[in-house]
């Protein structure tokens, strides 16, 4: 792997360099690791070099965050890392965010999860106090995260002085790449007037944006000089590999594909979905669809698609909701699934794309040994905003006692931490895909056996039977390239159901009690050496075709 720096690096300092290269938590977080290593001694010129380029990388995610900005100028001050124009940016920032001595109802609207009145009361803060950058932050933050870009647009157009003018430009490309105008975005992200940087987060953006335009050559060569300036930041170097080095694959799957749905109550989502799976080459497709007990129109739309489609469609009414472990298990053990190799699940609201065959076909192509192989999951109707990507363990704190639990189920989600810019557009190995639209081979399906019915009427059903995989040395393959919308279940629709929120609960202490410690730690331990390799092999290949760049 590229950089001397990962031979100085511990098991979790490397596990978490390897797992993603962005989002601001994860970052700090990462920081915070390689920075404590450089206190003990071990190489901490190279150690504390690459801590605060991690977190300059964080700040530049979110550079209005005040606290942040100051801890950045204190280390400059002994480092001398940082440009004049970072500084007066960093310096007008960190000066003018003040934590306002009040904040109980802004606490009180986050722990209600009314995005709507939160939006609204920041709105109005920001206005009331409109040199005091912490509520810009939080505003700006909310407003993106709601797809709200016309009230962000406004927000930023305000007079700011001319030190702030680095992150507007960052702001207002991130608005113009989010709603799809790349020409617009690469003219914000450029500007370079009156001797304005760009931030290293923006020049990625950039060279994204240009590639979306069909530009790649020159979108090369920003990748080219990220991955030098920035040899650490995994996700560059993993999604260039797969935009450039093309990758084996057909554009379908070799071999027969049953496409399996269940659903309950939801006639119109599933309308939309089996619509979405009609609209992809059917050759070597069949789709079956299990009608849990509905008591809406579901059956008179799995007639309709049985009329539309004939023998290539299979309805099944079941006269009660049997649950998504249960319904899992109805159609993987279905006779005529003998004549398929591949089995994919596909939740009742999410719609495909036409080329979704494609999509698999390369990960499979790429690693055929996985036991299961997913997708990007991102919402219908914000499809910036990543649901699901590539899920990694977090290790169990030590000293952790529980008279039922060997280890608490955390994961590492850089992917929930930012918006979607390309960072997670690879294809690589995971310890868990989302159950939202996943394949498999159906010799592993019956190798591993069944999904567990414990976890009924739903949640976690999916995890679980990726552990079943890892547990038995089997690896999940994330497909980033696939992008599949999902319709968003909000955190106020959930905090309303007591009963739903006990049942998700639940089924996650089932899911802790189910695997003891050491099996998790050889889960995670395995999925470091995946990491390790595939970068490792990636990286070399990129390496070696920019050195031969001009």
């Amino acid at each position: 792997m590229t950089g001397s720096f990962w031979d100085f690096l511990d098991t979790e300092a490397r596990y978490r360099l390897l797992v993603s290269g962005h989002g601001k938590p994860h970052l700090m977080d990462t920081a915070s690791r390689v920075l404590s290593l450089a206190e003990k001694g071990k190489a901490n010129g190279s150690l504390i070099d690459l801590g605060v380029d991690i977190l300059l990388a964080a700040w530049e995610s979110s550079p209005l965050d005040g606290q942040l900005a100051t801890n950045l100028l204190s280390i400059n001050q002994q480092l001398k890392f940082l440009p004049e124009q970072l500084v007066d940016t960093m310096s007008f920032v960190s000066t003018n965010n003040n934590v306002p001595e009040n904040i109980s109802y802004l606490k009180r609207l986050i722990s209600l999860d009314d995005k709507g009145k939160l939006l609204e009361y920041l709105g109005q803060q920001t206005a009331r106090e409109p040199e005091n950058i912490f509520w810009l932050s939080h505003f700006l933050d909310l407003a993106f995260f709601t797809g709200r870009y016309d009230m962000a647009r406004e927000a930023i157009s305000r007079g700011w002085p001319s030190a702030m003018k680095i992150i507007q430009n960052k702001y207002s490309g991130d608005i113009a790449f989010c709603t799809g105008d790349y020409q617009r975005a690469e003219d914000t992200y450029a500007d370079v007037s009156g001797n304005t940087l760009i931030l290293g987060d923006s020049l990625l953006r950039l060279a994204e944006a240009l590639d979306r335009m069909g530009r790649r050559e020159e979108a090369l060569i920003l990748w080219r000089d990220r991955m030098r300036a920035r040899p650490w930041q995994v996700n560059t170097w993993l999604n260039v590999h797969d935009k450039v080095l093309q990758s084996s694959g057909n554009e379908v799957l070799n071999g027969k594909v049953a496409v399996c749905l269940y659903t309950y109550g939801k006639c119109d989502d599933v309308n939309r979905t089996i619509a979405s799976i009609a609209d992809s080459p059917l050759d070597n497709v069949h789709i079956f669809a299990l009608n849990n007990g509905s008591s809406d129109d579901t059956s008179q739309v799995l007639k309709s698609w049985h009329d539309k489609l004939g023998s290539r469609f299979t309805a099944i009414n079941l006269p009660v909701n049997i649950g998504a472990p249960a319904a899992r298990n109805w159609l993987k053990n279905l006779d005529q699934m003998k004549s398929f190799e591949y089995i994919a699940y596909l939740d009742d609201d999410a719609v495909i794309p036409e080329d979704w065959q494609t999509h698999f076909s390369h990960a499979v192509a790429n690693y055929p040994d996985a036991g299961v192989w997913g997708c990007k999951v991102v919402n219908d109707g914000q499809k910036e905003v990543i649901q699901h990507a590539d899920l990694h363990l977090r290790e169990t704190a030590k000293g952790f006692k529980d008279k039922t639990r060997e280890f608490e189920f955390s994961y590492l989600d850089p992917y929930n931490q930012d918006l979607d810019y390309g960072q997670f557009d690879y294809c690589r190995p995971c310890v868990s895909v989302t159950g939202c639209f996943h394949l498999f081979k159906r010799s592993a399906l019956a190798e591993i056996g069944d999904f567990d019915l414990r976890y009924s009427p739903t949640q976690y059903d999916d995890v679980d039977h990726d552990f079943m995989l890892a547990v038995a040395g089997k690896t999940a393959v994330y497909q980033g390239s696939l992008q599949v919308l999902h319709k968003r279940k909000t955190g106020a629709a959930a905090s309303k159901s007591s009963a739903s929120r006990g049942s998700g609960e639940g089924n996650m202490l089932k899911l802790e009690s189910k695997y003891s410690k050491d099996e998790v730690s050889k889960i995670i331990e395995r999925d470091l050496a995946r990491l390790e390799n595939d970068f490792g092999e990636k990286s070399v290949k990129i390496a070696s075709v920019i050195q031969n760049m001009q």
